[in-house]
C-alpha cells in the first residue's frame, strides 16, 4: 500500500500545473482541468500482489485508470490545440505541425457562470450535426437549442464548436457577448 502511494504520488499528473510554452512566446503555468496520469491504487496493489504471490519477474506499467499522451514533464506530446483565453486565439498542432489557428469567441467574461474555464483537458469525443441546449426549463423546453456542425465537449457541456450566428471572432467580444461557456470557431 506504502509502495503504491509513492508511485502515485510521483507519477500522477491530474491537474498538476504544467509549464507550457505558448505559441505568442511566453511560458504559462496552467493548472486544473481533467487530464494527466492517474495510477489506478487497488488495482495496482491487487497486480502487485497477484506478481509477487506467482513469484513473477516482469516489467510492466502501473495500471492507470486515466492516461496521459506521453511520459515525461511535456505529457502533453505534440498533438494538441491551444486556446489562449487572453487573446482569444486558438492553435492546433498535429504532430508538433501548426495545422491552422483562429480567433474565437469564449464564454462572456460578465457573467462568471458562462466563463470558459482555464485548464488542461482531453477531448471527450467528436461529433458532427448537433443540437446544443441550454438547460431544462419547467415547461420542458430548453433555454436555448442551437444546431451545429461540429462539436467537441471537452469539460461536460463545455466544448468547441462552429458559430455561424456570429460574424466576427476575437477581440473583445467575450467580455459582454461571449458564448456559454464554450469555444465558438468560425465554419472554415
Amino acid at each position: 500500500t506504502n509502495y503504491v502511494q509513492y508511485l502515485a504520488s510521483k507519477y500522477n499528473t491530474y491537474g498538476d500545473i504544467r509549464e507550457f510554452k505558448t505559441t505568442a512566446g511566453g511560458k504559462v503555468k496552467i493548472g486544473g482541468g481533467d487530464y494527466g496520469w492517474v495510477i489506478d491504487k487497488e488495482k495496482e496493489k491487487a497486480q502487485l500482489l497477484e506478481d509477487i504471490a506467482n513469484h513473477a519477474v516482469t516489467v510492466r506499467e502501473p495500471v492507470y485508470s486515466k492516461t496521459g499522451v506521453v511520459y515525461g514533464e511535456n505529457d502533453i506530446g505534440q498533438t494538441y490545440v491551444e486556446i489562449d483565453l487572453t487573446s482569444q486565439h486558438l492553435w492546433f498542432y498535429k504532430d508538433g505541425a501548426l495545422l491552422m489557428d483562429t480567433d474565437f469567441v469564449s464564454g462572456t467574461y460578465v457573467m462568471r457562470d458562462r466563463r470558459t474555464p482555464g485548464g488542461v483537458y482531453s477531448l471527450m469525443y467528436k461529433q458532427t450535426n448537433q443540437v446544443l441546449r441550454g438547460r431544462k426549463l419547467e415547461d420542458g423546453t430548453y433555454e436555448y437549442e442551437q444546431p451545429v456542425k461540429y462539436w467537441m465537449p471537452f469539460n461536460g457541456g463545455i466544448g468547441l464548436h462552429d458559430a455561424n450566428w456570429r460574424y466576427s471572432f476575437g477581440g473583445s467580444i467575450y467580455k459582454t457577448n461571449g458564448s456559454h461557456g464554450c469555444i465558438n470557431l468560425p465554419t472554415a
